[in-house]
């Protein structure tokens, strides 16, 4: 009967959107030391809001002593950290590639190895054609050429449809949001789903990296609309039947 209840009310917290009690909270289960490669607004908003829920955060910046890093390391916490990228990803368990598409593959390629580790491909390879019309600049996804360029890593595509502020606070949305995981280890998607729900945000299981592609045409949707005059704004919340 108690094991029913705790399911019971599991289901009932992911169907309407609210936080788990502090018994049954993601929080409760694992504490992650997360590196952070990149200190623009989506790593530091990660950042922030997984130092805040008692994981420890490690910054690689390439001048973790630049002021704005110094600044994020105050916001964040005591417990937090700036380093290189190869050092801070070195340090964790799971490294979060947080940097614009275009230095994405240097970035990758300067960590070394990642072999085993969890790494949350935050990404979207987004280029501007000639028509200033958003495009997908790669054939098949940004998050398959990050397994390629780091060998053995377990590659989780996350956060790349959804924006930053509404990480920051989830009730800008006006209801709940989905952040869909492509991976192709299930263990991996699950220590990142824990994250996710930590943010206040619903995991999806997308299935295999591959579909990474597709996740990354529904972001191609979320910033060509963003960009129209005047700009559409909307979330992504996926039900599962």
């Amino acid at each position: 009967m108690k094991r029913f209840l705790s399911i019971a009310l599991m289901v009932t917290s992911v169907l309407l959107g609210t936080r788990l009690p502090a018994a049954e909270s993601p929080a409760a289960s694992a504490v992650e030391t997360i590196a952070i490669i990149g200190t623009g607004r989506m790593g530091s908003t990660l950042g922030r809001r997984w130092a805040a829920a008692g994981h420890t955060i490690v910054y690689g910046s390439r001048d973790p002593q630049r002021a704005e890093v110094r600044e994020l390391l105050t916001a964040t916490g005591t417990t937090a950290i700036a380093t290189t990228p190869a050092d801070a990803a070195g340090r964790a368990g799971i490294v979060v590639i947080a940097v614009p598409w275009e230095g994405v593959q240097d970035s990758a390629r300067s960590l070394g190895d990642l072999a085993g580790k969890i790494v949350i491909d935050v990404t979207n390879p987004l280029v501007l054609d000639a028509d200033r019309d958003v495009e997908v600049a790669v054939p098949h996804s940004g998050a398959e050429l990050i397994r390629d360029w780091l060998p053995g890593a377990h590659v989780v595509k996350a956060f790349n449809t959804v924006n930053w502020a509404v990480i920051t606070e989830p009730r800008l949305a006006g209801g709940p949001v989905t952040v869909p995981l492509a991976g192709d280890d299930a263990k991996a998607k699950e220590r990142v789903a824990r994250l996710v729900a930590q943010l206040g945000l619903e995991p999806f299981d997308a299935g295999r990296l591959a579909n990474a592609r597709y996740l990354e045409g529904m972001a191609l949707l979320y910033v060509n609309l963003l960009v129209q005059d005047p700009p559409r704004r909307f979330e992504y919340y996926l039900r599962s039947r």
